[in-house]
């Protein structure tokens, strides 16, 4: 007798109705499926009798489309038995009735893979049809289990075959496989997978006996717990640019930090050698705000400038917005860097370590509980680059020795409330000094080495809930600790510590699908406590008087201060398309007081819009007004009010974005800000103790145009070119009749780069980075006078302040990837050549005593950064 063998799969991927009115770019992705189809009636095929006569059985793979109705509206072989049997299983797929699959807006068309099984039992008749309706099902005599090498996970839809009878299948959900009357005898046994490792393994089917086996399969390609989809990610900001986190691992020159990639972005200025600040369109490095999951910290890179005070294997993503950016972000005249950590840990707990030329660290982050709803974190990094930079540096005249550690501990656990609990904190110091045989001038009160001290300790607790689908809320309390310390010779000594209390609450509500209120405060409160030591009093210098001896002095002083930013933030997408026409309009008011020295309050209106002009073109245009309050040190003084307030810049950008297939995109913006009420030295300044030190008297602008041509990690290859046309100018004293305006001291007119990286076959990578940057412009001395009364000399200017430049930079870096994967666990080596390729690169000038001499410090030479880093799943 004959009968048909048959299974259905519905692991196939469910195809949505096709929008002719859509780009490839900007397909949605399908809803998830909420009903699966069921075959309801099935049509027996006859048996071939070619294939009868043969004793052939088996299974024919169909791909079958079925309507919304339930009926097969198209059906192709993807797997074939023999020609024969394909085609009877061809003939009958259209009269098989299914009930249709749904998803939540009701019934929906999907394709799904069909198995159509021929199976021969102990009797047969002459037409080849069962004689009855049971189907039989042969038993399942072969199974696998497929894990993935080094992380042990399981792998879904892995193609599963055994070669010489081509009976095949893939694996389900949790990686694991069955087949059905396999053939006794030896088979080979083939696993495969684009992105994995081909496994061939030989097995042997015996009778009346289940075969079981475990299969480790190595993934050959970089990206792991990912799906890499194209699409258009919805835009609040008219410049945000977002890196991922695989996509920053392979760029060199930045030891895999996410954030050292933002240096590589428009807008975004070189930062001197050692000093590591962000320098974001023309603006002062303390003007650059940088966020960790909505909460502001001081500094984000450890001295030197070489890494980010974050372990990478944290982060998420970062997010660069040089301009334009909303309400929600606030105190800042300069871009943003918005920072945000990776919330979950993988389902098998992991161990990494890593080390480089720089630091060495450890990471550590599993789930805890019953069903693993607890989510554990805990890394720590510590430095030894003071001890080989020594070898870079020598005969440049320099010695900097910097150390740095950081630590973070993150916890999570998503309930009624989403819960994230943040610790984290870092340690820097640095000793700078010069070879004896440099002249450091004749006073004494000003030789000697520099010793630098910072710190940040913070905690936080990320509480978000979703209440509605058109309401949500987040709670972000933190509290912490900066301290910083300076320290010159055996005279000069300041001390600072600011204990700080910041909360970020907002809403989320959304009264009418294309409509969106953002209501939050961002409140900023705290305590400091400074001392300062020096070998003369500050007096002297208004005295003027050469004959004066000088006595050393300390002071000190306490106290607290506040800002509560509130802020209102409106999206409206008017349009029937809801990506065609966005319209963001916000308001945040910017209050600060420190007791007893000065109150400051201002408003800050921005808005901003992005219009789809054609089908893949975008204009995009922001206008607003930033505040920024002073630095602690510039809003003191010892006794009295201080008559200090906001710095102000009125800043606008239009733009352009063309979209140029599905991972290519070319941007351009142009930008203008107007800088009022800078703080500068206070010209007429006669008594330290009751007038401030600074006023708000200084005017500056800033233009340039930016472009970046860029395509985004999909496959193989990823890369951009960016180059930034910009001015930065400066004007201190126009009030009392300054009319000089001159380059900012980090006004970098011409910045490109051009940095590409490629995935190679057997889990190698190659990456090049490419940077030109006009030199920083500085102000040339020639001679000093000297004063014999103060034993000193005075540099004497040959030209205006800052109108020479360094020598332009330059340089090429390489960065070549291997990885080597084991059963339980992996290896990644790496070279990091910086400055393969470089120019004369001086990153400062330095004059001799009498300002007769000068000669730059240059950056670091070529050098090799050899690094690895090992993950073992436990």
């Amino acid at each position: 007798m004959l009968a048909l063998l048959l299974t259905l799969s519905v692991h196939a991927q469910d195809i949505a109705p096709p929008n002719p009115e859509s780009s490839p770019t900007e397909e949605a992705e399908p809803p998830p499926l909420t009903r699966l189809p069921e075959l309801l009636e099935f049509v027996q095929a006859p048996y071939p009798q070619t294939a009868l006569e043969a004793g052939t059985e088996g299974v024919v793979g169909l791909l079958i489309q079925i309507d919304a109705s339930g009926a097969v509206t198209q059906a192709e072989v993807i797997r074939s038995l023999t020609p024969e049997l394909d085609a009877a299983a061809l003939e009958v797929a259209p009269q098989l009735r299914f009930s249709p699959a749904e998803d939540e807006n009701g019934p929906t068309p999907v394709m799904i893979e069909f198995d159509y099984g021929f199976v021969l039992d102990s009797a047969t008749n002459e037409a080849a049809v069962p004689q009855d309706d049971e189907t039989v099902e042969a038993p399942v005599n072969f199974e696998g289990l497929v894990l993935e090498m080094a992380t042990r996970r399981p792998l879904a839809e892995m193609g599963v075959l055994l070669v010489e009878t081509e009976i095949s299948t893939e694996t389900d959900a949790d990686g694991r496989f069955s087949l059905r009357g396999v053939p006794l005898g030896k088979h080979t046994l083939r696993i495969a997978r684009p992105g994995w490792r081909t496994l061939e393994r030989q097995v042997e089917i015996t009778e009346n006996e289940l075969v079981s086996i475990e299969l480790w399969v190595k993934n050959d390609s970089w990206t792991e717990d990912e799906a890499v989809g194209v699409y258009r990610k919805a835009r609040e900001e008219v410049t945000r640019r977002t890196i991922s986190v695989q996509e920053v691992r392979r760029i060199p020159g930045t030891f895999g930090d996410p954030v050292r990639v933002i240096q590589n972005l428009p807008g975004a200025a070189r930062a001197p050698f050692g000093s590591g600040g962000l320098l974001i369109r023309g603006a002062n490095p303390e003007d650059s705000a940088v966020y960790i999951d909505g909460i502001r910290i001081p500094l984000i890179y450890h001295l030197g400038g070489y890494v980010s005070v974050f372990n990478a294997d944290l982060l998420e993503s970062v997010d660069y917005l040089p301009g334009g950016y909303g309400v929600q972000y606030g105190r800042s005249l300069g871009g943003v860097v918005d920072v945000s950590t990776r919330k979950e840990s993988p389902e098998q707990p992991r161990l990494s370590w890593s080390t480089d030329i720089l630091d060495s660290g450890g990471l550590f982050e599993g789930r805890l509980g019953k069903d693993g709803q607890h989510h554990v974190a805990i890394a720590a990094r510590r430095s030894y680059v003071d001890l080989l930079l020594p070898t870079f540096l020598k005969n440049t005249g320099v010695t900097a020795l910097p150390r740095w550690y950081d630590y973070q501990l993150r916890y999570h656990h998503k309930g009624i409330w989403d819960v994230t609990a943040l610790v984290f904190g870092f340690g820097d110091s640095l000793f700078l000094s010069t070879d004896p045989d440099i002249p450091q001038g004749v006073d004494a009160d000003t030789q000697g080495a520099a010793e630098i001290f910072y710190g940040t300790h913070r905690g936080l607790v990320n509480l978000e809930r979703e209440f509605s689908d058109n309401f949500s809320m987040r709670l972000v309390p933190s509290f912490g600790v900066d301290l910083a310390e300076f320290g010159l010779g055996s005279t000069f000594d300041i001390e600072q510590d600011q204990w700080l209390i910041e909360v970020r609450a907002e809403a989320n509500w959304r009264p009418h699908p294309k409509v969106e209120i953002i209501p939050g405060v961002d409140f900023l409160g705290g305590w400091y406590t400074f001392n300062v030591g020096l070998p003369f009093s500050p007096t002297m210098e208004l005295d003027a008087d050469p004959t004066q001896e000088r006595e050393p002095v300390s002071f000190g002083d306490d106290g607290s201060g506040w800002g509560p930013d509130f802020y209102l933030k409106t999206q409206i997408r008017p349009l029937a398309d809801p990506d065609d026409l966005l319209l963001t309009a916000g308001m945040r008011t910017s209050i600060v007081t420190v007791v007893d020295q000065y109150t400051a309050v201002g408003l800050d209106p921005r808005f901003s819009a992005r219009h789809r002009l054609f089908e893949n073109t975008w204009v995009k245009g922001s206008a607003g007004i930033y505040t920024q309050p002073p630095q602690p040190f510039e809003g003191w003084a010892p006794e009295g009010d201080i008559d200090i307030d906001f710095e102000q810049a009125a800043s606008a950008s239009l733009g352009v974005e063309q979209s140029l297939g599905q991972a290519t995109t070319l941007e351009m913006e142009g930008f203008y800000k107007d800088l009022s009420d800078l703080v500068v030295e206070n010209s007429e300044l006669t008594d330290y103790n009751t007038q401030a030190s600074f006023v708000n008297e200084g005017v500056g602008r800033i233009y340039g145009l930016e472009a970046m041509l860029r395509r985004d990690p999909v496959d193989d290859f990823f890369g951009w070119v960016s180059y930034t046309l910009s001015r930065s100018e400066r004007l201190d004293h126009p009030k009392h009749g300054d009319t000089q305006w001159y380059p900012f001291d980090f006004d970098q007119t011409h910045i490109f780069v051009a940095l590409a990286g490629v995935e190679l076959p057997r889990a190698w990578r190659a990456s090049g980075r490419f940077r030109y940057i006009t030199g920083n412009p500085y102000t040339p001395y020639e001679l000093g006078v000297y004063n014999v009364d103060e034993d000193s000399y005075t540099a004497f200017p040959s030209g205006d302040p800052n109108s020479d430049r360094l020598p332009d930079f330059y340089s090429l870096d390489l960065r070549t990837e291997k990885r080597l994967t084991f059963k339980k666990w992996r290896l990644d080596l790496y070279v990091d050549v910086l400055n393969a390729v470089r120019g004369e690169n001086a990153e400062y000038v330095n004059y001799n005593y009498d300002y007769t001499e000068q000669r730059w410090i240059k950056g670091l030479p070529l050098i090799p950064s050899f690094g690895f880093e090992a993950e073992i799943w436990l």
